[in-house]
Order: C-alpha cells, then sequence, then structure tokens
C-alpha cells in the first residue's frame, strides 16, 4: 500500500526475489512525498540528508542518477558557513556579526539539552520545546535584537527541520536516538523523482486505487478487492492518524497509542520562477532575519547554484506552513516577493510564476514527515513498525526509529520489511555508518568556536599552546594526549581562555561545582586528594579536572598554587565536545579511571567516592 520510496523498495526487493508483488497506489503518479515538478523544482523530499554512507548516495550511483554536493546537513542547508544572512537592516551581516547570533542560540541550545538530559535521568513528566525556551529567554533578558537571533536559530532547527512549532516538540526525546550520515548535503540534478520512477520500472503499479479498508489477506480499494498473503502498509502516518483506512480487526492498542502520541509536521514551499537570476549565481542560500522569524520563511534557496534553474525557493514550516495553504494565490506572491525585494533590493522584476506547496491539505499525505510529539519518543516509532501477525507489515519514514523524516529513513524501512517478509536478512542492515544528531551538532558548535578563536590567536601564541598540550599529563601521570596530531591539538589549544592566578590561590576545592579542565601553563599546584591518593606538586603541562566530570560534575580533590601560576582553561561542555571526536582518547580516560577504581576497591572494598573518602577521614 503506497508507491512512496518506502513501498517501492520494499517491491522491487520481493520482486527481485521472485515474489508477485502489486503495489497500490491512491495517487495518479508514483513517489508519494517525492515531487519533482514539470520546471524540475521538487516539490517535496530535495536533498540526500548526509551524503557520506547514505543508503540513498549508494542508490543513485548504483541507478547513474547524477547529483551534487551542496554542503551543510539537514538544518543549515548549504553550511552555516557559507550562508548570507541578511538582517533587519536589509543587508548581509558580517561574518562576526553572523557567528555572534549563533552563538546565542548555541548556548539556549545547550541549556534546552541540559534540561532535557535532567527530565531523562530524572524520569521527569515530559514537556514541550516551546515551554523550556520562553523559560530560558525569559531568565536571559535579551535585547529583541538578540532574542530574534535566537528565535531565527531555533526556527532553522526545528520548525524547518522538524517541521512542528516548539510548542509541539518533546524536550525530552526531540532527536534522541537520531543518527546523521555525515559530508553534508547533496541535490539530484534531475530531482528526486528520477529515483522513484527507476525503481517504479517495471513494477505492477496500480495508480488511483485509494485503500479503505484492511482486512487479514484483504484489501478494498475504491476500484476493487485485493488478496494477499502478505500486506505492507506504507501510509504516512498522517493518514494513519486518520480514519480514512479502516483496520479490521483494529490494531494493537499499542500502535494505535504510538500513532496518537508521534508528532507529524509539515514542511511547505513557495518556489519563484524568473527568466534570469538576478541575484549573485554563485551563492546558494540567503538567511532571512529581516522582519518577524515567526512570520516568515529562515531561507531563500538559489537552485541556479545547484541545478542551472532561476528560482528561488522558500522553506514554511509547522504552522506558518500550514497558514500559507489557506492564502489566496495574490496573497502568497505578495508575500514571496516582499522577502525577494527586501534581500535583493526593490528594483528586482517580478516572478513570472509562483508555485506553492499544501502537504497538510493532501488528502493522501496531511503533512510532511514525522517528529516527536510531546509525551512521545522513537520508542513510538519502533512500536508502529512492528508487524501484526505474519500478514501486516508497516514501513515508511515514520517507522524508523534511526532516523524518521527522511527519504533514506524511508527507504531503508522499505528494504527492512522486505527482508522481515522474505526472510532473506541479507536486504537490510541496521544503520551502523551514522552518528548521534545531537553529538553531530556539538562538534559543529565546537568547530565554530575554534574558527572563532583562532582569528583571535597570533602563531606562536597558538603553538606555545600546542607544546603545552603535547607535555600535558594528569595527575596520575596518563598522557591522555600524545596519540594526537598537532592539527588536531590546535583545534583544542585554540578553545582554552588563558587566566593568569596568584600564589597561594585555590584552584578548586574538593567537592566544588565542577566546570571545565585547567591546563597549567606556567607555575606549580599542589593536589590533595583528600588521603584517598598521596598528594602531588605538578608544574607545566599538568591537565586538571578532566575526571571530575565523571563524578557528577564535583570535584575529588583540592588544588592550591604554590606561586604565580598561569592556566588555560576550558569548560567541560565545549572540552566534551572535542572528545567525541577522539573517542580513543575517551576510552584511555575510561580505562585509567576503572584501573584506579580497582585499585581502590582491592584496598577499601566496593564503595562510592563518598563513602571512601569518609572511610579515609
Amino acid at each position: 500500500m503506497g508507491a512512496g520510496i518506502a513501498g517501492l523498495s520494499a517491491a522491487r526487493a520481493l520482486r527481485d526475489r521472485g515474489h508477485p508483488v502489486v503495489v497500490l497506489e491512491a495517487r495518479d503518479r508514483v513517489g508519494g512525498r517525492i515531487w519533482t515538478d514539470e520546471h524540475g523544482v521538487d516539490l517535496g523530499a530535495h536533498w540526500i540528508h548526509g551524503t557520506d554512507g547514505n543508503p540513498i548516495t549508494e542508490l543513485v550511483e548504483e541507478l547513474g542518477i547524477p547529483f551534487s554536493y551542496v554542503g551543510g546537513d539537514s538544518a543549515y542547508t548549504g553550511g552555516f558557513d557559507s550562508l548570507d544572512l541578511f538582517g533587519a537592516d536589509l543587508r548581509a551581516m558580517s561574518h562576526r556579526r553572523k557567528t555572534r547570533t549563533l552563538e546565542l542560540a548555541d548556548d539556549v541550545l545547550h541549556e534546552l539539552e541540559q534540561r532535557a538530559a535532567a527530565t531523562r535521568h530524572d524520569d521527569l513528566p515530559d514537556v514541550s520545546l516551546g515551554d523550556a525556551v520562553r523559560q530560558i529567554l525569559a531568565a536571559r533578558e535579551l535585547s529583541r535584537e538578540d532574542e530574534q537571533a535566537v528565535r531565527y536559530h531555533l526556527n532553522v532547527l526545528l520548525r524547518e527541520d522538524a517541521a512542528e512549532d516548539l510548542d509541539k516538540l518533546s524536550l525530552k526525546h526531540w532527536e534522541d536516538g537520531y543518527l546523521v550520515y555525515g559530508y553534508g548535503d547533496s541535490t539530484l540534478h534531475e530531482g528526486y523523482q528520477s529515483v522513484v520512477d527507476a525503481l517504479a520500472e517495471d513494477l505492477d503499479i496500480r495508480l488511483g486505487h485509494v485503500v479503505t479498508r484492511v482486512e487479514p489477506g484483504r484489501v478494498v480499494t475504491s476500484r476493487g478487492v485485493f488478496e494477499a498473503d502478505k500486506v505492507l502498509v506504507t501510509l504516512p502516518l498522517g493518514v494513519l492518524k486518520t480514519s480514512a483506512v479502516e483496520f479490521e480487526p483494529p490494531l494493537p492498542a499499542a500502535k494505535r497509542s504510538a500513532i496518537t502520541r508521534l508528532g507529524f509536521g509539515t514542511l511547505n514551499k513557495i518556489a519563484l520562477h524568473y527568466a534570469e537570476p538576478f541575484w549573485p549565481r554563485e551563492q546558494y542560500v540567503f538567511g532571512y532575519l529581516c522582519r518577524d522569524t515567526d512570520q516568515y520563511p529562515t531561507v531563500v534557496i538559489s537552485m541556479w547554484r545547484s541545478h542551472g534553474k532561476p528560482v528561488l525557493v522558500m522553506l514554511l514550516g509547522a504552522s506558518l506552513g500550514r497558514e500559507m495553504e489557506t492564502w489566496p494565490e495574490e496573497e502568497v506572491t505578495a508575500y514571496a516577493e516582499c522577502v525577494v525585494r527586501d534581500i535583493f533590493g526593490e528594483e528586482v522584476p517580478p516572478a513570472e510564476s509562483v508555485s506553492r506547496t499544501g502537504w497538510s491539505a493532501d488528502p493522501y499525505a496531511l503533512g510532511s514527515y514525522t517528529c516527536i510529539g510531546v509525551g512521545s519518543s522513537s520508542k513510538d516509532i519502533a512500536i508502529l513498525a512492528e508487524p501484526v501477525g505474519d500478514t501486516l507489515f508497516f514501513a515508511g519514514e515514520g517507522t524508523n526509529p534511526y532516523h524518521w523524516g527522511c527519504v533514506h529513513s524511508a527507504y531503508e524501512s522499505g528494504l527492512r520489511e522486505a527482508a522481515r517478509i522474505s526472510g532473506d536478512q541479507s536486504l537490510y542492515t541496521p544503520p551502523s555508518a551514522g552518528k548521534s544528531r545531537r553529538q553531530s551538532r556539538n562538534t559543529d558548535r565546537m568547530l565554530r568556536f575554534v574558527r572563532m578563536r583562532m582569528n583571535h590567536l597570533v602563531d606562536h601564541e597558538l603553538a606555545e599552546r600546542v607544546a603545552c598540550l603535547r607535555e600535558s599529563v594528569d595527575p596520575h601521570g596518563v598522557r591522555l594526549l600524545h596519540s594526537l596530531q598537532d592539527s588536531e591539538l590546535e583545534t583544542l589549544a585554540s578553545m582554552f581562555d588563558e587566566i593568569p592566578y596568584s600564589a597561594g590561590d585555590v584552584l578548586f576545592r574538593e567537592d566544588d561545582a565542577a566546570h571545565g579542565v585547567f591546563l597549567v601553563a606556567r607555575g606549580r599546584v599542589e593536589i590533595d586528594f583528600g588521603g584517598i591518593y598521596e598528594r602531588a606538586v605538578l608544574g607545566r603541562g599538568a591537565l586538571l579536572g578532566h575526571y571530575d566530570m565523571f563524578f557528577n560534575a564535583r570535584t575529588t580533590s583540592v588544588t592550591a598554587l604554590d606561586d604565580d601560576v598561569l592556566v588555560y582553561y576550558l569548560d567541560h561542555y565545549r572540552y566534551q565536545s572535542f572528545l567525541f571526536a577522539f573517542p580513543e582518547v575517551m576510552m584511555l580516560m575510561l580505562g585509567d579511571l576503572v584501573t584506579r577504581w580497582e585499585q581502590l576497591e582491592t584496598v577499601l572494598g566496593a564503595a562510592t567516592l563518598p563513602e571512601v573518602r569518609r572511610e579515609m577521614a
């Protein structure tokens, strides 16, 4: 049921293994939420999100379909560094000002992640991202300009990427467990339709067959009844949320509850067609922060740069996108051309034609793709993916708990169910090449921070920091960073702040709130471990505070200064972001931690660290 890419990938895999397959499709075309119009504009799915390791990349290479790398990720299309961001003065921001807007948003996102982690750790009730954002912004008392900047980036990351309003997204689980592929995004020269057309070739596809009822081994459509040994449902979650298709017997209660809890967002587009480009031809994405960001698109995409077409495309997500569907055509045109004039000036020509999508009103979609609503999690996606008995199966982007909402999500799910139905497990292997989207975003933040800091360091200062890191040793004699290259140490070195201390100062006391790592650049420090280990006096290269990340963010020693000391300081958040890129360092830290804990356990017996301290006292 359904000739989107999930249904087509499953049907083709089963057909190639000798199974007779019929595909029932309600529309008069194949592709579902993949739809390339007569101008070559993708009205639905647009990008290969994460080109490296992505099964869609492998598929289009196998099919000989040309594609081009455009950079960025599913949020910052084309990449943040390449984004020309226009502000309230209708001018492109300087790189420094643009980066400042993202730093403000990064701080809010970091606090959101901390709140989400605390909610999961303490098993607290879920709340919306919108509620959490309002609390954070109220506490920060930002200027209107700065708050607009924060909201802009949240709209890029959530409204346009998750396709739903913050008030409907789960703080606790909105991206929990989500995996992304690497090396930025790519677009298809001939549009995504070329992919589904190739997959559909020689399949038995019945267009215009609207399914109304599913019974065991029997499917009722608007154009007749079909009998089958197995039925694979690839309907969008938006349709499953309605009573458009009746299941008899009803779906299991757990599956119905999962369908109810999960969110289904909307991402719409407005496309403006011109005779020729009047905008910078080499620029791919223009950011729009000229007016209230909650009422306007965040980006304008140039298809000239990616496809050689004089077309500008705007993205409108969530309630803004749904509202746009209700506007008269002339209002859509006036709205979109206002955005274009703000960016490119009052003298720009009118568009030759303007088109827009309406995914939430489409009866065979009722939205764009799945998101994690308040009270939901990716566990609900896994429940939705479970078969009912041995005859009824489910696929589609909303059934992929590794990464929902993308073309590769749907494609993988079709292969997964083909493997389940046929018994041929070689058809599908769960993703292993992806990495956590949260981790990926943290790494991106770290790299942006590094680039900014490097601009303020002269060569000899950076070289001195690298040399100090190269010599670094923790209080127990472990050289954590010795395996890293100088270029990698330069990245870490540029992140530290330089702080002078005077003789007699205390760097931190036992059980203080731990917040960062310290690297001694000059002078000596004395460390008192409270009797657990012998006192230590360390000089240049002493690396302190990194193990405190593992002890509920509390310090585990007293560190005093014997003389005037110069230290380099880095907060745990950015240090941890750096370490995510170098798992060998993390493993060395954990290995040393386990070894020392085993030594303590041998002497004192099994105990927590506070118990060890009390025993020593």
